[in-house]
């Protein structure tokens, strides 16, 4: 029975090439057989190895051909879309320009506008609401905080 073994690689015009030999049964029984099982099991792996890099590189090459077509494909799907989509901006836009007019027509002075007057106003409302939840305003907790903090100094002296 003739059994296969790797010798050395050679290089050959920037590729790696493998020789495979045959070795007679005569001298596996001389005391070589693990060497060659061994060189054997690394050729194996090469071929599988190799066989897997080309079953890659054949995916990629499928993945580019299929990318290009599909691309194809989605411009025409867009061509037919175009006029869809650009209605809808247009609908959009003249929607919002009726938005855009009605803030012009109650927009403020904001000469005779007083900041103050109207952070009182939403500082009275807030207060109120906390209130009625039975919530304390933060004046309130600070007031707290200071008379603790006196107690506990007094405590302590």
């Amino acid at each position: 029975m003739a059994r296969k073994t790797a010798t050395p690689r050679k290089r050959t015009a920037g590729r790696t090439s493998t020789a495979v030999t045959v070795v007679s049964e005569s001298k596996k029984t001389e005391g070589g057989g693990i060497k060659d099982k061994l060189n054997a099991a690394v050729e194996e792996v090469r071929e599988s190895s190799r066989e897997n890099m080309l079953a890659g590189l054949g995916l990629i090459s499928r993945l580019r051909q299929q990318r290009a077509e599909r691309m194809a494909e989605l411009v025409e799907e867009g061509k037919r879309f175009e006029p869809e989509v650009k209605q809808a901006f247009e609908d959009l836009k003249a929607k919002l320009q009726v938005n855009v007019d009605l803030k012009e027509k109650f927009k403020f002075d904001r000469k005779s506008f007083d900041r103050d007057a109207l952070k009182a106003r939403v500082e009275e409302g807030m207060t109120g609401a906390l209130h009625r939840m039975g919530l304390a305003t933060r004046k309130e907790v600070d007031v707290l905080a200071k008379k603790v903090n006196k107690l506990a100094d007094l405590q302590h002296a």
